[in-house]
């Protein structure tokens, strides 16, 4: 946890200190976001993105010109993984995960042009539910896996302004640090270990 306040503290303070080389005034404006996720688990051993949810949240823009700015949002989102059969095999074994986070991103924008924009950042994100499906029977709480409280991640985004108050956004984030505890591998590497990987689709509704 103290490690995700001081990359926050680290991030907040550097685009400050670029955003006061301009003489501007400071200008927030609120946005609406909802959508989908598609999203995968690094280290489940099933790869694809192939477990779809929601998400839904605010945020606030912050910036001194139109080609920069700071925005800081919390999302409801919902990630995860799905084994998909291969019944044309014989194999019928189905099962999914489903994990809900408030994602807390805080993402420096640059516009490089007036209706697009692209950003990167910093994403902690609080777990609010762990759920399994193993039988098909609907979900359940998660049994034999034990997730940390906090998924530490980074963020890359991009958007573009359809009209004066509505923007279609697509975000990509990952898990930077594991979210759970994996057994001992034969060789360790980065996809050792669970992580979260998540695209989302996104229509923004901006105010003000």
């Amino acid at each position: 946890m103290r490690l995700v306040t001081s990359c926050m503290l680290a991030f907040v303070c550097a685009s400050l200190s670029i955003a006061q080389t301009q003489e501007d005034p400071l200008r927030f404006s609120a946005r609406l976001h909802g959508g989908f996720s598609a999203t995968q688990v690094h280290g489940d051993q099933i790869s694809g993105f192939n477990k779809f949810g929601l998400c839904a949240g605010a945020s606030v823009d912050i910036r001194r010109s139109e080609r920069q700015g700071v925005q800081w949002g919390i999302l409801y989102t919902q990630k995860g993984s799905r084994r998909v059969p291969d019944t044309k095999n014989g194999d019928f074994n189905s099962w999914r995960y489903r994990f809900t986070y408030i994602d807390m991103p805080l993402i420096r924008t640059w516009n490089p042009a007036p209706e697009w924009w692209w950003g990167v950042g910093i994403q902690p994100s609080v777990l609010v539910a762990a759920e399994e499906d193993f039988y098909g029977n609907g979900y359940s709480e998660l049994s034999y896996l034990e997730l940390n409280a906090v998924d530490f991640g980074g963020v890359l985004q991009v958007g573009y302004m359809w009209s004066d108050k509505a923007a279609l956004e697509v975000r990509l984030s990952q898990s930077l640090l594991p979210i759970s505890e994996r057994p001992d591998q034969p060789v360790q590497r980065w996809d050792n270990f669970m992580m979260n990987m998540a695209i989302q689709w996104m229509v923004t509704w901006r105010l003000g």
